[in-house]
C-alpha cells in the first residue's frame, strides 16, 4: 500500500519505473492550490514535464458519454498512447470515468489514482472497476482496469465539505462489516475532522487499514466471477436511491445511499427475508454497534422520496442481476454473508415497508 506523502517515492517510484513516454494529469477543480503544486513538482521531477493537464467538475455527472467524448479528445490531442501514464486526482466519479476512457483509449492506458475523498480512498479508486451511468441505471458501462497504484493522502480531504467527507465514511462501515480487523478498527473512536497539521497521518492510516480488506476481496476475484460481489453490501439499494433521487432537485449522495442500505441489510437480517441462514452469536450486538456508528458518522437525508416500488423499478436494471433475479448480499454478522440470495418483488416491499416503519419509530423524536 503507498505512503502518505508524495516527498515518499513509493506511488513516484511506481511512476518512474513505468517508463511511460508522456504523463498527464486530469483533476477535479478547486482543490487546495498548494498541494496540487507540491504534486506538480513531484510529477515533474519524475517524468521532466507534463503532456496534459486538465481540472474537471467531479460528480455522477462526469459519468456520460458526452463528458467521455470530451477526455478522449483530450487524449488525443495530448498524443496519449499505450505506454503513457494517466494520473488523476479526485473523488470516485472521476476515477471511474477518466478509468474508462483510458480503458478504451488505444485498448488500455495504464493509470495511477489520488483519491481526495474518503469514498474514492477506500473503494472506487481500489480494484479496477471504471465505469459510467447509462439509461438512468449506475455503472452501466464499463471495464476492468486496474490502477498501477493508488496513493492515499488525507490531505486532500481536509477542505471537503462536512456532507461529503462523511457520506464517504459509509463503504468504511460496509468493510467493518465484512472483517473483522476492520470492524475493531471502527468500534475505536476516529480521529477528529479535520485534522490537526499532522492528525492527518492517522486518517490516512485508518483509510489505507479499510481499503485493504477490499484489496483482499479483490485478489480473490479481480473480475467479480464471485467473492467479489460480497462487496456489494447495501448496494442493490443504495444504487436504486442514487438512481431515483438523481434527477431531483436534492440528489442523495452515493455515501448516504450506502448507509441507508447498510442499515437495511442490518434488518433484514433480523427478519431472514433473503435467506433463512441463522445470524451468529455476536451478530446483533454487531448489528447494534454498527447502527449506532452509522448514525454518528454518516447521516442521511430526512425526507425519503422514494418507496418501495419505486425502489424495485431501479432494481431490476441492477447490474448484478442475472435473468430477471434482482440479487443481494444477505448479511449474517461480521464476516459472515451469504451470497447470491434473491429478492421477491412482494418480500422486498415487505421488508423495505417494516424497515421504514421501523426507522420512522427510532427517529421519531429527532423529528419533534
Amino acid at each position: 500500500m503507498d505512503c502518505p506523502s508524495p516527498s515518499q517515492p513509493n506511488w513516484l517510484e511506481i511512476l518512474r519505473r513505468a517508463e511511460p513516454d508522456r504523463v498527464v494529469w486530469i483533476r477535479e477543480r478547486d482543490l487546495q492550490e498548494e498541494l496540487l503544486q507540491e504534486y506538480r513538482e513531484a510529477l515533474h521531477a519524475i517524468c521532466g514535464s507534463l503532456a496534459g493537464e486538465c481540472s474537471l467538475a467531479g460528480g455522477e455527472p462526469l459519468k456520460t458519454w458526452e463528458q467521455i467524448e470530451r477526455l478522449l479528445m483530450h487524449f488525443r490531442n495530448w498524443g496519449v498512447t499505450r505506454t503513457s501514464v494517466v494520473v488523476t486526482t479526485g473523488g470516485g466519479a472521476l476515477s471511474d470515468a477518466v478509468g474508462f476512457a483510458a480503458a478504451i483509449w488505444k485498448r488500455g492506458v495504464r493509470l495511477i489514482h489520488i483519491p481526495t475523498t474518503p469514498l474514492a480512498a477506500v473503494d472506487a479508486a481500489w480494484g479496477g472497476k471504471t465505469g459510467i451511468n447509462w439509461g438512468g441505471s449506475k455503472n452501466q458501462l464499463g471495464t476492468f482496469a486496474p490502477p498501477l497504484i493508488v496513493h492515499v493522502d488525507a490531505r486532500w480531504m481536509r477542505t471537503l465539505p462536512s456532507r461529503e467527507f462523511h457520506a464517504g465514511l459509509a463503504e468504511v462501515a460496509k468493510h467493518a462489516l465484512l472483517d473483522k480487523t476492520a470492524f475493531a478498527a471502527c468500534s475505536d473512536n476516529l480521529p477528529p475532522w479535520p485534522p490537526s497539521a499532522q492528525g492527518h497521518l492517522a486518517w490516512t492510516q485508518f483509510l489505507k487499514q479499510s481499503a485493504q480488506v477490499k484489496q483482499n476481496v479483490v485478489q480473490e476475484d479481480p473480475e467479480e466471477r464471485g467473492v467479489r460481489c460480497i462487496l456489494n453490501l447495501g448496494h442493490t439499494v443504495a444504487h436504486a436511491i442514487e438512481a431515483f433521487t438523481a434527477s431531483s432537485t436534492e440528489p442523495w449522495l452515493h455515501g448516504e445511499a450506502v448507509a441507508v442500505g447498510l442499515h437495511f441489510a442490518l434488518f433484514e437480517m433480523s427478519q431472514l427475508a433473503l435467506s433463512e441462514r441463522p445470524r451468529e452469536a455476536q451478530a446483533e450486538v454487531q448489528a447494534a454497534r454498527m447502527v449506532q456508528w452509522l448514525h454518528e458518522y454518516v447521516p442521511v437525508p430526512n425526507i425519503w422520496p422514494f418507496g418501495a416500488h419505486d425502489l424495485w423499478a431501479h432494481m431490476v436494471h441492477d447490474k448484478k442481476n442475472v435473468a430477471n433475479e434482482v440479487r443481494d448480499v444477505a448479511w449474517r454478522g461480521v464476516g459472515e454473508v451469504v451470497w447470491p440470495v434473491h429478492w421477491k418483488k412482494d418480500s422486498f416491499e415487505a421488508t423495505w415497508n417494516a424497515f421504514v416503519r421501523s426507522w420512522n419509530n427510532a427517529h421519531s423524536d429527532d423529528s419533534n
